[in-house]
């Protein structure tokens, strides 16, 4: 099956220097609320998804004219966000930020994201559900994991990708992907547990 993003991907790939920003803004605009909205549940805050949305998509608009295809270019999409909400988790837990917010990329491109995180917050229903206690409880758990594990359970669970499609986000077998979504299971239902909150809710 043809990618969907083909047209649009070698459009910016054959665009030259002062052609390419405006070929680069049509997949800005198409993944801007993805981006952000994966980076949100990974890093489990708005100010650290943030960042971690504004280094993909700088990292997309640098790598584009390298992309061959050898898998849909969501997936890439998907797995540079994951990369880069795990590494920006992991340079918070590393060094606390106490709230500094760092700005990367064009002042009209933090305008998208801005505009974007703010209807994640208002108007996703996965978002209306996480203000509930028990959704709040899971949230946090989701950010006490090994942060690999978390962004298993959100490409899975809460963006609603198939094994296959994981699978190709990752770069790894099938069967890698189901044993790490167990080891990842096991260790929420844990830390739900020690929180005095029944995982059999979750169904997983």
């Amino acid at each position: 099956m043809p990618d969907p993003d083909q047209q649009l991907v070698e459009a910016c790939q054959a665009a030259n220097e002062q052609e390419f920003e405006e070929a680069y803004r049509q997949l800005f605009v198409l993944y801007q609320d993805r981006v952000f909205t994966i980076c949100l549940r990974v890093t489990g805050n708005r100010e650290d998804a943030m960042d971690a949305a504004q280094e993909t998509m700088i990292t997309l608009a640098r790598r584009i004219k390298d992309f061959a295809f050898r898998s849909r270019f969501s997936s890439w999409v998907y797995r540079i966000a994951v990369n880069a909400a795990i590494d920006t988790r992991r340079r918070r837990l590393d060094s606390p930020r106490a709230g500094v917010h760092t700005s990367v990329g064009s002042a009209e491109g933090e305008h998208h994201l801005n505009q974007v995180a703010g209807e994640t917050e208002s108007s996703n229903p996965v978002a209306e559900v996480a203000r509930t206690e028990d959704q709040s409880l899971v949230q946090g758990a989701l950010t006490r994991l090994n942060p690999r594990f978390s962004a298993l359970l959100v490409l899975r669970y809460m963006e609603g990708l198939s094994y296959e499609e994981i699978s190709e986000v990752q770069e790894c077998s099938l069967g890698t992907v189901k044993s790490r979504l167990n080891r990842a299971h096991t260790a929420l239902r844990e830390l739900l547990q020690h929180s005095g909150y029944d995982p059999n809710h979750l169904n997983l």
